[in-house]
Parts: structure tokens; sequence; C-alpha cells
């Protein structure tokens, strides 16, 4: 027997089946603005109360008056997710790490072996050091919880930093093995993942104190790469249509290597090639799974030519063994034209295949700089200096100023007159238009290389605080410029999020031009728009014979 609650969202989800199949996948709105007018509903009151009261709830998210948690807490939301959940294709999760994403429960029984071991007065003040005194003790799966999941207001370095705990565990193969497996059928079965591209560290040797992790010299860059093989196959034998690439992600930072061992990060990185193809050598059977490689980490103060040429002779060395680079690019910036500087650079000196967030090239340059201008404007009244350390007083150094004494009265404080104040808006536009000139130059390039571009929204919004809600990610308009687009979750456990609510977060965030048709067709990867229609059309067949025992035909 269902319950009332049960009731109402399976009404809706045959209801939301129906419509979708129907007009072949149109926008969220017209969706629901196609079930208002269905005479069958109109009898069903709680269903058509419902109806009602999400689509204020979405215009309302339109406004700003609406959060997106309300949106995705509502029985329409609940019965979208029970759709995307059942469609017949699962979906490509483009963009996924190892570290932040394996749960609570998996982490905590293997944490607790090596907290109660011998070296437990080791492990106890490593995670201190990470997070603090207030992280210890850990005596549950909720303490675990606690600590791997990102809060409100925290941001990229604290994200760096919380994902810290799962790699404690990650130190044989046989973990990697059941770590590898438990992702697999957690994101298949829960939200109906089938392909994964996994991004891994090959290896995790540091000079960073905060990133040394006791035991790892027992584990071999052999040991993740099969250890992760083992446990993908494995979930394979259960699915066969299950498949994965995994992805071996190289950190960016200068100080990111092995100092004990190696002279420079360069050295470090291209013994890390050589390690990989020697794999390869080795174990012929990983050839199809293991053909790209990643770079990541914090890449504000990487943006110079000069940065990029420790790692390109490594990258050109793979690209000539046939792999495909991706990179994390465009993800955060020191000023936003270092951030679509940081691309170019990727395209030029290291030609990358894929580009991971570049959300530099996303963001709206004239909304970006406007913003700038009113928030240090509302300063400046206030009397307010700007904090040398913030990307507020980076902007504006990076202005090109005719009068520099307006740009210093800013930056010290001193209140501007109202003719100072007109010098600072046209400074503002000019330096706006410099930028997105930049920024449509690269995109165009990208586009014209066909280099795609993943999306991750709930990362972009959450770690940047680059622009102010998800109705501002750039997925809508990178969609209809004609990028190659993918979607990601990136740490779906660190960031609360999962690969559905993805979906559902980027309808609604343009619910009037993104049609649901498209949505599936980059989530699935699916290009054979009449067979998603046939597709739709069995949904609404099973749900129907399920129900009624009828057979419907188009």
């Amino acid at each position: 027997m269902f319950t009332k609650k049960e009731k109402v969202i399976k009404d809706i989800k045959q209801a939301l089946i129906d419509v979708i199949s129907e007009t072949n996948g149109v926008t969220i709105n017209e969706s629901l603005e196609l079930l208002s007018f269905n005479p069958a509903l109109k009898k069903n009151q709680l269903v058509e109360k419902s109806l009602g009261e999400f689509r204020k709830l979405l215009n309302g998210f339109q406004s700003n008056e609406v959060d997106i948690s309300t949106l995705l807490g509502h029985p329409f939301s609940e019965a979208f997710f029970e759709f995307f959940k059942e469609f017949p294709i699962p979906y490509h999760e483009e963009h996924i790490h190892l570290t932040g994403s394996l749960s609570a429960e998996f982490i905590y029984p293997r944490l607790q072996n090596l907290l109660n071991g011998p070296d437990k007065e080791i492990y106890n003040q490593k995670i201190a050091q990470v997070y603090g005194e207030h992280a210890l003790p850990i005596n549950s799966v909720s303490d675990v919880d606690r600590l791997i999941r990102l809060k409100e207001g925290e941001l990229f370095k604290t994200y760096l930093k919380i994902l810290y705990l799962p790699k404690l565990i990650l130190i044989d193969r046989q973990t990697h093995v059941e770590a590898a497996y438990h992702m697999a059928s957690d994101l298949y079965s829960k939200y109906n993942v089938g392909k994964i591209r996994l991004k891994f560290t090959l290896s995790r040797s540091t000079g960073l104190s905060d990133e040394q992790i006791p035991g790892l010299e027992n584990l071999s860059e052999d040991d993740v790469v099969l250890g992760l093989y083992e446990g993908f196959m494995k979930f394979k034998e259960e699915k066969p249509f299950f498949n994965f690439v995994l992805s071996p992600s190289f950190r960016k930072e200068p100080s990111f290597f092995d100092q004990t061992e190696y002279s420079s990060k360069q050295e470090h990185f291209e013994d890390q090639v050589l390690c990989i193809l020697d794999i390869l050598k080795k174990y012929p059977f990983l050839k199809d799974v293991l053909s790209e490689v990643d770079t990541v980490g914090d890449e504000r103060e990487l943006y110079k030519k000069k940065h990029f040429f420790e790692m390109k002779s490594g990258l050109r060395r793979l690209q000539y063994q046939g792999f495909k680079i991706r990179s994390h690019h465009g993800e955060t910036w020191k000023i936003l034209r270092l951030g679509v500087q940081a691309v170019d650079n990727a395209l030029n000196i290291w030609h990358i295949d894929t580009l991971e967030h570049g959300l530099s090239l996303g963001i709206n340059p004239n909304y970006y700089f406007h913003r700038l201008f009113q928030r240090i404007i509302e300063m400046n009244q206030q009397g307010q200096a700007l904090d040398p350390q913030s990307f507020e007083h980076a902007e504006i150094l990076d202005m090109e100023w005719r009068e520099v004494e307006v740009r210093d009265k800013i930056l010290a404080g001193i209140l501007l007159t109202e003719p100072e104040k007109v010098k600072f808006l046209k400074t503002k536009f000019h330096t706006a238009r410099e930028v997105e000139h930049y920024q449509h130059d690269v995109l165009n390039r990208m586009i014209n290389k066909n280099v795609s571009l993943v999306a991750l929204p709930s990362s972009n919004l959450k770690l940047t605080g680059c622009f102010p809600d998800y109705k501002d990610h750039p997925f809508s308009w990178w969609e209809k410029k004609g990028v190659k687009l993918g979607i990601g979750t990136d740490n779906y456990i660190t960031l609360s999020t999962n690969y559905i609510q993805e979906l559902l977060i980027l309808l609604y965030s343009n619910p009037t031009d993104l049609k649901i048709m498209k949505l599936l067709m980059v989530a699935t990867k699916e290009t054979r728009r009449p067979y998603m229609s046939h597709l739709l059309w069995e949904m609404r067949k099973t749900i129907h014979e399920s129900s009624t025992g009828l057979h419907s035909q188009p």
C-alpha cells in the first residue's frame, strides 16, 4: 500500500513520463504548463495542487525568492528524480574523483582499523593536523560523514583539505578494488550511472605536510591502477553494459612532488609518465581504459606560460602514445582575465582535448565587473580600504587606469567624488569588454578544435563563489554556442550532491530554454534523437501497462 505522499509522487511521475514522451522532451516550463491543461489531472486534486505549488516555487527560484533546496525537496522533484533514474540508457559520469566519492559507510570501518592499529597515534596526529583537534575522536559513520562534507561557506582550499580522510585508507591494492566496486555499484543503483570517468592520483608522494599519507610507501602505481581496474571489472561482470575510463590526475602545484627522490617537479612528473607507459607495456589489457590523463589542483597562481612548461614534455610524450589530455582549468582564478589566460595556455601549450570546469569561459564579464564595481563603491562610501589579499584588490590593480589617483583612492578607501565614480565606471566598462573579447576568442578556438567541456554546476557554485546562483551557471549558454558538453559531479559525497540532482539543477536553472531531450542526450551521450524518442515512448508504454494493462502506440 502506498502512503498519500507516495501515491502523489507515483501519479506525478506517470503524468511527467506521459507529457515528456508525448512532446519529445520540451522544456520544463512547457511541460508543466501542458500538465496544467490536462483534463485528467484536473480531476486529481492532490496532483493539481502539487503542480500549482511547484510552478510557483520554480518561478520563485527564477526571481531569487526560493532556494534550490526547496525546489529539490518538492514531490515534483522526487518524481522527476525517479523519471531520470528509470531512463533506459544509463548516464555518463564525465568527471568524478575517487577520494571525494567514497561514502562514510565505506570509509568508517577501514579507518577504524587504522585508528585501532599499532600506528593509531600517527593517524590521530595527522587527522588533527588537517581537520583540527575537534575532529577527534572518530567513533561512528556520522563522525566521518561530518568531516568529509563541505560546509556552507567553505571554499576551494578547505575542499582540497577535507579530501584527506579518504586518502588515509587508500593505501593498498585491495582497498582500491573495494573502492571501485563500491563506487560503481552505488552510482548505478542510486543514480543510473553506467559509465564512469574516474579521476585518481597515481602517485601521492608530496612535499606538502598536510598531504602526506602514513603507509603510502607500500603502495605502488601498479597497485592503484590494477586495483581500480579489478574493482570496476568485478561490477562489469554483474552489469555488462557498465563501462569506465581510468584517468590518472596530476597536481599542478609546483611543490606537489616527491622532494626526497626528485630534484624538480618536472623530473617527478616525467618519471610518472614513464611509469604509466611501463604499466601499459606490462598489462596491455589496460589499453582501452587507461588512455587519458588529467591535471588538477589549485590554479590561482598557475596561469603564466612558464607554469605549463614543467609538464609539457611529459604530456607530449603521452600524446604521441595515443593518450588524450584533459585538464582542470578555468575553475578558480586570481582575477578573471588570468582565469581565461590559464585556459588559453592549456589549449596552446598542452593541446588539451577536454577542458574540465572551464568556468572562466562562462562568466559574463559585463555582469561580473559591474557587481565588482557595485561592491567596491559600497565599501568606498563607508571609507573601507580594499584588503590587499582580496580579489577585488587584484582586479582593481589589473585594470588600465588613465588616472591612477582614482585607483589609489579606491585602494585606500578614500571617498570618491561623483566625477571620479564615473571614471571608475568607464575603466570597469572597458576592462569588461576586453576580457569578454578574450574570453570569446578562447571559447571559439575551443569549439573550432572540437575540445569538449565538462560542466560541474554544484562544484562550480560551492567552490568558486564567482557567480551568485545556479541560474547563472553557463551550461545553457555553452550549449547554445555549440560547445561539446559533458556533465560531472566532481566529488559528489564531499559536495553533497549526485548525478541526477545535477541534471535537475540544470533544468531548474533554465526552465524556459533547456529542453529535457537535449539534457538527456548530453547525459547519455546518445546522439540519435529518434531513438531517444522511442525510448521515452517505451517508458510511457511500460508505466501504462503496469497501471492499466493497456498498450499504446504513437
